[in-house]
């Protein structure tokens, strides 16, 4: 009998850009970033609500509603209040499920995708149609109508064989792997089999310089209604950003400290604040788009306290600037020391707990694994227990993705 010749198997044969060099096989794991349901309402701690006029961003438990009034030049817009991390050797998506149950009509519009108003790179449907565009240093540099998409046109004759119709309601993605490289559009849709798709639809190509000017975003949802005004809405679901491979972000920590700060036993002391700079790196009008994280504090005080990380509060008293011994273009953060008092209606607790008096053990190093939402502060606040006021000293830290 003739023995039996087992063929040699290889990835050579399959695809160049699915093998290495020495032909073991690459693959990309989804590494999500963020991922917001839209069915728990609307928070401070990952929404950015903006409105004009008469619009409104709501929340039906199930989807977000943006919606303007009859009256003209209303606006409803909804960020996410985390950016995307663009890493360099890893491609990313950002995604939002976007629905227009009536097309506009007259001068309203609306946007979605991944942009800060400044930069990025997003789907839109005015009056003419639907498109995809793109923003660089505020300013609309390319919008392609759907007619004109190069890969796929979505009306039915494309290799996808789907017809476009935002009364359904879709997932839209947007992909980008490196600095010099191409801007894609996606469209996740059901096709004439029935299958679920991920349809590519449109690719901006670069010519000489970067396309996303910042590639760190926000995922966008924005209705407005313009001149000739006239009711108008979007519904909006669910938003996530995820890279496209294994991820190791670098990041630095930033800290503050506060030496023997008097501690009140009737309401709460703000110690220490971070809020992040306007604009980063220094002298220049590039929006700050650094993803910032509340790393740790410690407290050492005279009495038991109470503590508490809260976001957004109203302080009195502050004066934000550099970060102490630390080089402010080293630094994407303002801090301050000085506040005597905030308000407790406002702003949201992230973390709190207990402190003992005379020891730094039960709150050395305390990890509060929180990602600081768009433009506001934190704080770590205090207030002493047992009706005996005391000072403390702390510390607290932050981590910059940078």
């Amino acid at each position: 009998m003739s023995p039996t010749i087992q063929p040699i198997y290889n990835l050579s044969g399959v695809s160049p850009t699915l093998n290495s060099m020495t032909d073991k096989l690459q693959t990309a794991e989804a590494s999500p970033q963020f991922n917001y349901a839209s069915n728990y309402g609307i928070s401070q701690l990952r929404d950015l609500v903006t409105t004009n006029g008469g619009g409104t961003v709501l929340n039906s438990a199930e989807t977000y509603q943006l919606s303007t009034s009859a009256a003209s030049n209303d606006l409803a817009e909804l960020q996410t209040a985390e950016r995307g991390q663009f890493l360099n050797g890893a491609a990313f998506e950002s995604g939002v499920n976007v629905q227009v149950p009536i097309p506009p009509t007259g001068t309203q519009r609306a946007e979605w995708g991944y942009s800060d108003n400044t930069n990025g790179a997003y789907f839109g449907q005015d009056s003419s149609g639907v498109y995809v565009a793109l923003l660089q240093n505020g300013v609309e540099t390319l919008k392609v109508y759907q007619s004109s998409w190069n890969i796929d046109t979505m009306d039915g004759t494309g290799s996808s064989r789907v017809t476009l119709d935002t009364t359904d309601g879709y997932l839209y993605q947007v992909r980008y792997n490196y600095t010099y490289g191409q801007v894609e559009f996606r469209i996740v849709a059901i096709n004439p089999q029935l299958f679920q798709q991920a349809v590519t639809v449109h690719r901006f190509s670069p010519s000489s310089a970067a396309l996303l000017k910042d590639a760190n975003q926000n995922i966008r949802a924005t209705v407005l209604n313009g001149t000739s005004g006239g009711a108008f809405s979007i519904n909006v679901g669910g938003r996530y950003f995820t890279n496209l491979g294994s991820i190791y972000q670098t990041s630095r920590i930033t800290s503050e400290n506060r030496i023997n700060a008097t501690i009140s036993s009737t309401t709460f002391t703000p110690t220490v604040s971070f809020r992040r700079k306007p604009f980063f790196p220094d002298n220049s009008t590039q929006v700050n788009s650094i993803n910032l994280g509340t790393a740790s504090f410690d407290i050492l005080a005279s009495a038991d306290l109470e503590w508490e990380v809260r976001v957004n509060s109203v302080l009195t008293g502050a004066s934000f600037g550099a970060v102490s011994r630390t080089p402010s273009s080293e630094s994407s953060l303002q801090s301050d020391i000085l506040a005597t008092a905030m308000d407790p209606s406002q702003g949201v607790r992230v973390l709190g707990g207990l402190s003992l008096a005379g020891t730094i053990e039960g709150v050395t190093n305390v990890q509060v694994p929180f990602t600081l939402p768009g433009n506001g502060n934190v704080t770590l606040a205090l207030r002493t227990l047992n009706n005996v006021s005391g000072n403390a000293s702390v510390s607290l830290r932050l981590e910059e993705f940078w």
